[in-house]
């Protein structure tokens, strides 16, 4: 009997979810057969069967969240039951299946009553009372007593006003107490209108106040107005307007603070780039590049019917500047720079809930049409979430462009186990001189971060002189 486990798809996966099921219990399972689809914190996979045999249970349901290493399934001889395995503190390694197979037992819903306790003073305010529903409230309690609920009615809408609090136990904050104090208010004597009865700032100072139980304001009455000397009778006998009473400056409304759990694919983002802003001493190098000739050649293979992007452009110019400077196409290790037989390049790609590195594989090999094409195809399978393992991983140098955004110029983070990644800004239109003529070219600025580990200044510099050279003589690009 064969256990099929949860595999680790990625270097950052910790836990996938299974999203469905190809086979049912009972069918024939050939080696290498896809039995099921897993959710990774990058992209769904497929997942094989690494033995041949009969599916005999299927101990994870779709939709269920699992750790790498979980045995998810049971695989063995026709007519086997399958016998309990022993319960395990930790996941097994994906690498290392047990002899025996055993679904792992299910967590039980914790009661209500439970996560009272366990919260206990943390647990978030009771929603506002329904008119005429009956509900609870608890006693005076005293310490070490078990609680006590009395059974209070909301107030229904025209029904008599709740009970005032006691005094010294109006619910207030210190705001509102303090303001109280300045205008000589007892708070035991006003109606608050915020949550159970909680007083507010506009309960004191608002237009219109009144004394609880009494109807009146505090308000001063008008005095007659007595005539200075020189003025007429009938103008001080005139009525005065009186000056509105200045409103509380009350806050307006808050915005809420939350704390939002990141999705799988924005966590794994967060610990590559620390992890690799942490460990690789980046350091930028820019250009300025003229691209009047290379978006000439664009268009022109447009017109031929070739649907060839700047991007392309840039992938397929970069692994020539990289035949030339294979430093940068290494990898730092600790036993020395390990260097890589193919330029395999990664794309970033953006996608709602991060970014996406897909591998073009040997663009040494390719020629534009074919890095086109390839480029292509990734994009979409990134976007629908369905690239795989081998389609993420061996980058060897990566590209990221944000000139469709208009960002001029940024720089980017290297991704683990390479050695630089080339930042892409937006084709703008500047002013040149040229034979003291004013005129207008098309130009693109690139920033390399590269990892000073593996090369120095200079020979960055001189990998983005081979690289404007390709560019701007685009013709290397067709041969």
């Amino acid at each position: 009997m064969n256990e099929i486990v949860m595999p680790k798809l990625s270097d950052t996966m910790t836990e996938g979810r299974l999203v469905s099921w190809k086979k049912r219990v009972g069918d024939e399972v050939r080696r290498g057969e896809v039995i099921a689809e897993v959710e990774t914190d990058k992209a769904n996979m497929e997942l094989e069967a690494y033995a041949p045999g009969v599916l005999l249970e299927i101990k994870v349901q779709p939709g269920e969240m699992v750790q790498v290493g979980t045995v998810i399934a049971l695989v063995g001889k026709a007519g086997e039951k399958p016998g309990a395995a022993p319960e395990t503190e930790a996941p097994k390694e994906a690498a290392a299946p047990a002899d025996q197979g055993g679904a792992a037992p299910t967590a039980q819903p914790a009661r209500a009553e439970d996560l009272a306790e366990q919260e206990g003073e943390h647990q978030a305010p009771a929603a506002p009372p329904v008119p005429g529903e009956e509900t609870t409230q608890p006693a005076t309690e005293s310490p070490g007593a078990p609680k006590q609920y009395i059974p209070t009615r909301a107030p229904s809408p025209g029904g008599p006003a709740p009970e005032t609090a006691p005094p010294g136990r109006e619910r207030a904050a210190p705001v509102v107490r303090r303001r109280a104090r300045e205008l000589g208010i007892e708070l035991a004597q006003v109606h608050g209108s915020g949550p159970e009865g909680r007083i507010l700032l506009q309960d004191l100072e608002g237009e219109g106040r009144h004394i609880a139980g009494t109807g009146a304001t505090t308000r001063p009455a008008p005095q007659p107005v007595q005539p200075e000397p020189g003025q007429p009778q009938d103008q001080a006998a005139r009525p005065q307007v009186e000056a509105a009473p200045e409103r509380s400056k009350t806050p307006g409304p808050r915005l809420v603070q939350e704390v939002k759990a990141m999705s799988r694919l924005r966590a794994a983002v967060a610990k590559t780039v620390a992890d690799s802003w942490a460990h690789i001493p980046h350091f930028t190098v820019t250009m300025d590049i003229a691209m009047d000739e290379a978006e000439s050649v664009r268009r022109q293979l447009k017109q031929g019917g070739m649907r060839i992007t700047v991007n392309d452009l840039i992938v397929k110019a970069v692994t020539l500047a990289l035949t030339k400077f294979p430093q940068l196409n290494a990898s730092f290790a600790q036993e020395g720079l390990q260097f890589h037989g193919e330029v395999n390049v990664s794309v970033a790609v953006g996608v709602p809930e991060g970014v996406l590195m897909p591998v073009i594989h040997g663009c040494q090999d390719l020629s534009l049409p074919a890095i086109a094409q390839e480029a292509d195809r990734l994009v979409q399978r990134a976007r629908s979430g369905a690239l795989t393992e081998k389609e993420m991983t061996g980058g060897t140098f990566s590209v990221s462009n944000l000139g469709m955004f208009q960002v001029s110029s940024f720089s980017a983070v290297i991704p683990p186990s390479q050695a630089g990644v080339l930042a892409v800004g937006a084709v703008v239109d500047v002013p040149v001189l040229r034979a003291g003529v004013l005129g207008n070219a098309r130009v693109m600025k690139v920033t390399l971060s590269a990892d000073h580990r593996v090369v120095d200044g200079a020979y960055a510099a001189q990998f983005l002189v081979e690289l404007r050279d390709v560019l701007e003589n685009p013709v290397r690009l067709l041969m």
